[in-house]
This record gives C-alpha cells, sequence and structure tokens, in this order.
C-alpha cells in the first residue's frame, strides 16, 4: 500500500517519523511531507504559507501527494497543522482518503481543521468525546498509539539490568510533584530535569536519541509512566507501548483507557496515587521475577495488538 504521511520533522515525541518506521517495516511504501521544520524561522515559515505568495510550501506538499499517487493520506497532529497546507491536501482532485491522527487536548477552534478530513483518529478517549460533543461531522474513532519499532533492539539479559525505575520525558508540575514524593531512587533523563533536579534520584539532563532510548529501556527494571496534565485526559502515550519491545514493565499511573489496550496487574501495572507508586517500586526491586512476567506478557500484548500495521487496519475500516 502506498502511504502519504503529513507531519513535522524533529519534534520531541518523533511521531511521524515513528509511524513512518512501522509502516514501511509492515511493507508499506512511505512518502513523508513535512509540514514544519523545528529549526526554520517562523517569519519564513509564513511566508512560504502566504496566500499572496501562491502559498508554496502547501502548493509543494500537494504536488508531491500527486506524484506519489498514494492510496491513504495520513495526517499526524493535524490539529496543529496550518490550515493552509490541509486546505490544499483536501482540495486535491481525485485524492484517496485524507485521515487525521490527534493525540492532543485541543479546543473547537479546530473545527475548521476537522471538517477537512474524511475521518480523524484520537489517541484518547476523552479526545474522542470532546469531537463528538462539539457536534462535527467528521467520523471519528479511538485509535491508540502504537510501539515505535525503532526501538526493537531486543530484550537482553535480565540478570544484567540496573534495579532502578527510569523515566524518559519533559518534566511538568504534576510529574515534579510525584517524582518528588518516589521515596526509592530512580533514574530521570530529559533535558528539563535540569531545573531544580529532585535531590535524591539520579538525574541526566539531556535530550534521548532512539537509540539511547531502547538501551535505556532494555538495562533498566521498569519505566514509570506519568501523564502530562497539559495534553492528556483519558489515553496513553507513546511511553506505554515502547518499553515493552524491550520486555520492560511499565508502572502507570491510572488513566481510563489502561484497560482498552492491556490488562492491569497482568500486562502493566497501575497505581493511583503516591504511596501506591512507592509500594509497587519496592516490589518490584524485592521481586525482580515479577517485573520479568510482566514485562514479558506486556511485550505479547504490543507485539500481538499495538503496532502500526494494526492500527492502519483499524483506519482503513473507517477510511
Amino acid at each position: 500500500m502506498r502511504i502519504f504521511v503529513l507531519g513535522k520533522r524533529g519534534g520531541i515525541v518523533h511521531w511521524p517519523e515513528d509511524c513512518i518506521a512501522g509502516l514501511r517495516a509492515a511493507g508499506h511504501e512511505v512518502s513523508f511531507g513535512v509540514t514544519r521544520h523545528p529549526g526554520l524561522n517562523r517569519s519564513i515559515e509564513r511566508l512560504l504559507l502566504a496566500r499572496w505568495a501562491g502559498a508554496p510550501l502547501a502548493t509543494r506538499l500537494a504536488g508531491a501527494i500527486r506524484r506519489f499517487e498514494p492510496d491513504l493520506i495520513l495526517a499526524i497532529a493535524p490539529y496543529h497543522m496550518p490550515l493552509a497546507i490541509l486546505r490544499h491536501v483536501a482540495s486535491l482532485a481525485g485524492r484517496p482518503p485524507l485521515i487525521g491522527w490527534v493525540g492532543d487536548v485541543f479546543a473547537a477552534a479546530s473545527a475548521c481543521a476537522a471538517g477537512l478530513f474524511d475521518a480523524v483518529g484520537y489517541t484518547d478517549s476523552g479526545l474522542l468525546a470532546a469531537h463528538r460533543q462539539f457536534g462535527w461531522a467528521t467520523p471519528s474513532l479511538y485509535l491508540p498509539h502504537a510501539a515505535n519499532p525503532r526501538l526493537d533492539h531486543g530484550i537482553g539479559d535480565p540478570a544484567s539490568r540496573s534495579q532502578d525505575m527510569v523515566f524518559v520525558a519533559t518534566p511538568t508540575p504534576d510529574r515534579r510533584a510525584l517524582v518528588e514524593r518516589v521515596r526509592t531512587p530512580m533514574q530521570l533523563f530529559g533535558a528539563g530535569w535540569a531545573k531544580s533536579p529532585p535531590a535524591h534520584h539520579t538525574v541526566h539532563a539531556r535530550q534521548v536519541g532512539i537509540d539511547e532510548l531502547a538501551s535505556i529501556y532494555r538495562s533498566h527494571l521498569c519505566a514509570l509512566n506519568i501523564r502530562n496534565e497539559d495534553n492528556v485526559r483519558d489515553g496513553l502515550n507513546q511511553r506505554h507501548f515502547d518499553p515493552y519491545l524491550s520486555a520492560t514493565p511499565v508502572v502507570s499511573d491510572d488513566q481510563p483507557d489502561l484497560a482498552r489496550c492491556f490488562e492491569p496487574g497482568a500486562e502493566i501495572l497501575v497505581y493511583r496515587d503516591a504511596d501506591e507508586l512507592n509500594d509497587l517500586y519496592v516490589r518490584l526491586r524485592r521481586e525482580p521475577e515479577i517485573a520479568a512476567r510482566i514485562g514479558d506478557m506486556g511485550r505479547r500484548r504490543v507485539m500481538a495488538e499495538h503496532t502500526y500495521e494494526r492500527r492502519l487496519a483499524t483506519l482503513l475500516s473507517a477510511a
């Protein structure tokens, strides 16, 4: 199948790049239409989208789609894309289905963008509910994140793992507050932790690349997950799926969508407050065989149900 992916290049969560890797690994031919380069000056970006200048970026992307002749156009995080690009793409004569994939909180102002799609998938059931509450006519569906195949570097030797829990994430106020209450030392990765780092944890204040991220997951007891209160309602992020490629169990806050994707207690560990999180961490350090068992069960579930190939199948049923 030929798939044209629209998205931002070089973002912190590298979602478009992960999706492309997953679709290519499944045997599909994929072309990437870059809607924004992070290093591009904003004034130049506005010029490239200006109507009086002929919107050269939107025109170029539309031309790339015509030449590639895709069977599907998939726009990742479309509500953050310039409307000029989406309008150009949506208006292409004879184009294939145009589907959006949304993973962040949005407002009623996104109605114009939503109306340009043939369907929109949401990684979060709360976002799906918002789409329907706004009364938007575009068909919508629940479409969670998927595991990034670029992180599948093998499971590694369980006996050689550090007994520390690891959290690779951008700190937010809620995340900082909870991490401060984790009593047993853990490992924190991310440039944002340099500001007011928790004294009793080990902080690696830097951005983490794909290869290093795979190594981090393979070499730790378990991976912590704490929702980002700024962009999540009920759903799961990539961190719920990616550690399982290393058979590393995830210790997650109690999100409403968890049971849609995993069996809590068997494939993922769930806490509701800091006390439960502390108890789980101590238990896993005392009984690492539990961590290994949950990591293995979670990996089986992810490989069977949470790949980009499975997400594509869901999308095609809605197209």
